[in-house]
C-alpha cells in the first residue's frame, strides 16, 4: 500500500509540475507587466498589451487569437527556431495568429494591442 501511495503522489506532483511548466509559457505569466487580462469567460480571453520602446518580452505562447493594433509600433519577433521577422503595427490593423510562439523587442513606437484568444480554437487544435 505504501508503494502504491508513493507512485500516486509522484504522479500527482509530476502532473502539477508539468501543468505549471506549460502554463508558465503563457504571455500573461511570463510577462505580466505587459500582458493584462481585461476579460475572460468560457469563450474568450481578452488581453491588452502595452509597452514602450526598448522593451523586450521573453519567449512565450498564446492560443490562436485575433490581434488588433491600437497604436503604431515596429516590433522584432523572434521564433523558437531563432529566425526573426519585423512587424509594423498601425492603428486598426487586424490579424489572425495560429498558436503564436515568440519573443519580441519593441524597436520603435508605443506598443498597444488587444488580443482576443479564442478558446474554441484552442479546443479544436487539441484534438
Amino acid at each position: 500500500m505504501t508503494r502504491y501511495l508513493v507512485v500516486v503522489l509522484t504522479f500527482l506532483v509530476g502532473s502539477v509540475l508539468l501543468a505549471t511548466a506549460q502554463k508558465s509559457r503563457d504571455g500573461v505569466v511570463v510577462d505580466p507587466d505587459v500582458h493584462k487580462v481585461v476579460l475572460e469567460n468560457e469563450y474568450v480571453r481578452v488581453l491588452e498589451a502595452k509597452a514602450a520602446p526598448g522593451r523586450k518580452s521573453p519567449m512565450h505562447t498564446h492560443p490562436s487569437l485575433v490581434l488588433v493594433s491600437i497604436g503604431s509600433a515596429r516590433v522584432k519577433l523572434t521564433f523558437p527556431d531563432g529566425k526573426s521577422s519585423i512587424l509594423d503595427l498601425r492603428p486598426g490593423l487586424v490579424m489572425w495568429l495560429e498558436n503564436p510562439e515568440h519573443s519580441w523587442e519593441l524597436l520603435s513606437g508605443d506598443l498597444h494591442v488587444v488580443a482576443v484568444e479564442v478558446k474554441s480554437a484552442q479546443k479544436s487544435q487539441a484534438k
